[in-house]
Order: structure tokens, then sequence, then C-alpha cells
């Protein structure tokens, strides 16, 4: 039975732009006449979870648009657990199928205290795979590093 979260991960983009409220607003920042009269920057609040993501990265509302539904599958991702699945292998976060992978790695860091070598047993791979898998992605590597050091532990470098 596929859990919630990943059944969220695996929507189209469209199926997963329904379940959000979705707002076009001015971007910030400099960018003068341009961006002070034109609505390009997208702002996604999943409306199931109320997690919120922005992208204003370019001036052109539907890249915005798919860029903000990248940045929510990543917080999705990196937000919501689950019991983590034994020996999924070496499985890499190749980026369609990067936010399974950063869930799967975090419900696996979590239910070991976010001790890496336990995460990288439960999961099938080396700590060195898992630690370099980690570090690719500066947002994930960012969320451990901050629980480790609420478990006690010292960042990874």
């Amino acid at each position: 039975m596929m859990s919630e979260r990943n059944a969220w991960l695996a929507l189209d983009d469209q199926a997963l732009l329904r379940l959000c409220r979705c707002e076009a607003c001015r971007g910030t920042g400099p960018g003068g006449q341009k961006r002070n009269k034109t609505s390009t920057s997208i702002r996604l609040v999943h409306l199931p979870t109320g997690i919120a993501v922005e992208d204003d990265a370019t001036r052109s509302q539907h890249q915005n648009r798919d860029g903000a539904l990248r940045k929510l599958r990543l917080q999705l991702a990196m937000e919501l657990r689950e019991e983590p699945v034994a020996n999924v292998g070496s499985m890499p976060p190749e980026k369609a199928r990067q936010p399974f992978w950063v869930a799967l790695a975090l419900d696996a860091l979590a239910s070991c205290g976010f001790r890496i070598a336990e995460a990288a047993a439960l999961m099938g791979i080396s700590t060195a795979r898992l630690g370099k898998d980690l570090s690719r992605i500066p947002p994930l590597w960012q969320r451990v590093n901050a629980a480790r050091v609420e478990h006690g532990m010292p960042p990874l470098k």
C-alpha cells in the first residue's frame, strides 16, 4: 500500500497542482519596472498539509510554476515522515526520483536517530554512499545536520 506522502510525490504536475492554492504575485528584490508591473512570482500552498513554497527565479509565470512544483515535491519529501523501508538499495537521487529518495533517506535517518551508519545499513547502502548522496542536495544536508545537532551529535562535514 502506497503512503499518502508517496502518492502525492507520484502525482503528475497537473494533479498535484489541483491539490494546491496557486497565487501569482509580484516578485521581491531588484528588477526595476518590469518586476514591479508584472505578477510572475508563484506561491503554491498544498491544501492537505499547508506546506507553502514560492518561486520567482524567472520572468515567466509558467517556468516559475514548474519551479514551485519541484520545490513543493522536495518540501513534501522533507517534511512528511513515514515508517522506513528497509534495504532500498542504491537508488540514486536522480532529479526525476529525487523527492522519493529524500523521503526514504529522511525516514531511515529519523528512525535511527540520525546516525548515518545505521540509516545506511537500513537502506542497504554504504555509509560513504549515503553521505555523498546527502551532500548533493543542500536543503537536505542542512536538515540532516540540524537534526544531528538536536540529537547531540556533530554535524556532518
